[in-house]
């Protein structure tokens, strides 16, 4: 049986010959005059299940409908009928497509909300981070949320991470992992 983290990635080194073994197990060089940034982390949530369940529903009901309206023979239906069918498709691919990420990078944290754009925010501007855990009772509802100078993407209950600017704007994402986020932030 072979176990698996003794098994070489790289070059065999000869213990004999003290020129190869000491330069194999000699670290890099590190270039002090570079600032080392941290990877970039992201995370986010995706619909819930019955979201998703309800999406693939609406979106095959506004199909269905629409085609039905499209296809109708003879004289041709209201044209008010295509309405609810497109409005349920739309509805539909929302609720299927759903996911919201957070990921911070060296400049900036970048929030969105699928299938919407992205949202930049500079971190020279935050202001204050900080872990909290939210429901949908908090922010008024699931999805979306723009009330009186507070963002929130949020989609099922749980933990997430609050973002303050230098403008009092609050931003709220759920994610799975805050703390990772929190940390990625503070460094």
């Amino acid at each position: 049986m072979t176990d698996t983290v003794s098994v070489p990635t790289h070059r065999l080194v000869d213990p004999t010959r003290p020129d190869r073994a000491t330069r194999a197990s000699r670290p890099l060089p590190v270039d002090a005059s570079r600032p080392r940034h941290p990877a970039p982390t992201s995370d986010g949530e995706t619909a819930p299940a019955w979201m998703r369940l309800l999406g693939a529903t609406l979106l095959l009901a506004g199909f269905v409908l629409t085609a039905a309206v499209l296809g109708w023979p003879g004289d041709a239906p209201e044209v008010a009928l295509l309405v609810p069918g497109v409005v349920a498709l739309v509805a539909g691919a929302l609720l299927l497509l759903a996911r919201s990420r957070i990921a911070v990078t060296e400049t900036d944290v970048v929030l969105g909300f699928r299938p919407l754009p992205a949202r930049r925010i500079a971190r020279r501007r935050i202001a204050e981070v900080t872990v909290v855990e939210a429901d949908a009772r908090t922010y008024g509802g699931i999805g979306l949320r723009l009330h009186r100078g507070v963002r929130a993407l949020i989609l099922t209950p749980g933990r997430g991470v609050r973002i303050t600017d230098d403008r009092g704007r609050v931003t709220f994402v759920r994610a799975e992992h805050p703390e990772r986020l929190v940390l990625a932030l503070a460094a």
